[in-house]
């Protein structure tokens, strides 16, 4: 028996697999821009509870994945499908970002800033404001640009990392508020 498409009353043979549905490629790509769009408001409203956020992110990622593969296997896609399943990879993408990989708390710990690469080379001490498995976000004196990266030391245990900052934001009292990731270390705040 040939497999068909799971929309209802399509006929047609599949081309993608999206949530276990096999669909053909006009189902794909409506289906994937509804889940989309539904993903968007939810990361948007922040209706999502933080065990949620891996359930998103693997719709996201079999949305890019399939509309990658599904893109570059097959040679008789038009302009417009190919700029359809380019439009789905960089939609998920974009929610891929708003999407945490973990959650935030609020945490104050004492870090030493350094970052080798200026001449002369700065040091700075300061303290932690939210905590994430994998980032931080802290206030400091020193500005940062957004992929710079830079050496964390907790002052407590004495542990080192290595960080980019990912955002920065200019405080009116003259301060910089500095969101980075953490690079090399998957417990480096001890979190789960």
């Amino acid at each position: 028996m040939i497999a068909r498409c799971s929309h209802s009353g399509c006929k047609s043979l599949p081309a993608s697999v999206l949530q276990g549905r096999r669909l053909c490629q006009a189902h794909f790509i409506s289906a994937c821009y509804r889940r989309l769009d539904e993903l968007g408001e939810v990361i948007h409203r922040r209706d999502f509870q933080p065990a949620t956020h891996q359930s998103i992110r693997k719709v996201l990622f079999e949305c890019t994945s399939q509309a990658t593969s599904w893109a570059l296997r097959a040679r008789e896609l038009s302009n417009a499908e190919r700029s359809q399943l380019l439009n789905i990879v960089l939609s998920a993408g974009d929610l891929l970002s708003k999407v945490r990989r973990s959650s935030r708390m609020i945490g104050f710990i004492p870090i030493r800033l350094s970052e080798t690469g200026s001449n002369p080379p700065w040091i700075e001490e300061t303290v932690t404001q939210l905590l994430s498995k994998h980032g931080a976000m802290f206030r400091c004196t020193h500005p940062y640009v957004k992929g710079q990266p830079l050496e964390l030391e907790r002052l407590d245990t004495r542990q080192r990392a290595i960080a980019r900052v990912v955002w920065q934001r200019k405080e009116t009292c003259g301060l910089h508020e500095i969101g980075v990731e953490i690079l090399n270390s998957a417990s480096f705040w001890n979190q789960g």
